[in-house]
């Protein structure tokens, strides 16, 4: 998949978190929480495509006390192959259990840290962005130089571009971790 997943972590604690693991069995995640000796305890999820959430359950398994965060739309619709598209990518049959913690918008503490979670549908009714700081990891919701898919299921133009309208001020400057592309700094015109 050419989705990106992001490992954020807390130096103090050594605790872990990982944004969107889409990428089923990647031992490259295991392989760097292994080698700077992080506890993974969150999992993020920022929508509910097959692409964002293929590592999941290898996750889940390697990682037993692991607690996987979304919206309960998102959570919803992980179990059902049909819902999280997979069925639609050759013939996938993916099953993916419930969240353990769901949110729609506030802040909430993860890894001994603060951060701000932000309801942005568009791609998918269900859609959410995670801030930290000046860091905003957003999923499908903005991709650089990419025009936002909005006509799959769930998916709504008008629901985009009123999330764009209604957090284009707070996000100038800030950096942009997308769900798939390079990261980038939004700003006037960059959407």
């Amino acid at each position: 998949m050419d989705s990106v997943s992001y490992i954020l972590s807390n130096n103090e604690s050594r605790k872990a978190l990982i944004i969107d693991p889409g990428t089923e069995s990647d031992t490259r995640l295991t392989e760097y929480l292994d080698d700077n000796r992080l506890d993974l305890k969150f999992i993020f999820l920022t929508h509910e495509h097959f692409d964002h959430i293929l590592g999941v359950n290898f996750l889940r398994e390697r990682f037993p006390d692991v607690l996987v965060v979304s919206s309960p739309e998102t959570s919803d619709r992980l179990a059902n192959p049909k819902k999280n598209l997979a069925i639609f990518h050759n013939q996938m049959n993916l099953v993916v259990e419930t969240a353990d913690i769901l949110i729609n918008e506030g802040r909430i503490n993860m890894i001994d840290l603060e951060f701000e979670i932000f309801s942005t549908p568009g791609h998918t009714d269900s859609s959410l962005s995670l801030k930290i700081n000046d860091s905003f990891f957003s999923g499908d919701f903005l991709l650089q130089g990419s025009r936002i898919v909005t006509n799959l299921p769930t998916g709504s133009k008008k629901n985009y571009q009123e999330s764009i309208e209604k957090y284009n001020i707070m996000l100038q400057g800030i950096t942009i971790y997308p769900g798939h592309g390079e990261t980038y700094t939004f700003g006037i015109n960059k959407r």
